[in-house]
């Protein structure tokens, strides 16, 4: 059996926890495992902080929240850890963004309601039949 500890949230935080993991058909213990993994790669990347792909992920992950509230749907493009331009049209960004910073890196992503995709690894393996 698991060792189960309390968390103290207020009854609002709580509550929106619980509507977005209802939303997603998991349990409320599930979905805050969810956010804790996306959350450690905010606070304890494993990726080379220096690249400028890794910066601009962090700095998308740490405005979700807000992007989310203001151009959900849309396409955003972070340089140097800045909103620069968005538009619910990833061609016509990418057409605007890319003579502006030609060999520069610009993240540019749709904004969804969880910042990171959930991700599953479906392997399989083929089987030769000899006969």
């Amino acid at each position: 059996m698991a060792n189960s500890k309390r968390l103290s949230v207020s009854d609002q935080l709580y509550e929106r926890i619980r509507e977005l993991a209802k939303i997603r058909g998991q349990s409320v213990e599930d979905l805050l495992a969810a956010a804790f993994s996306l959350a450690e790669t905010v606070f304890w990347p494993t990726a080379d902080l220096a690249d400028p792909a890794t910066q601009e992920q962090i700095a998308y992950l740490a405005q979700h929240h807000t992007l989310m509230s203001q151009y959900a749907g849309q396409y955003v493009a972070i340089y140097h850890g800045q909103l620069i331009d968005h538009d619910p049209d990833f061609t016509a960004l990418y057409q605007r963004i890319d003579p502006q910073y030609p060999d520069e890196f610009v993240l540019m992503k749709q904004v969804r309601p969880l910042p990171e995709p959930m991700l599953r690894n479906v392997s399989f393996r083929l089987i030769r039949d000899d006969t």
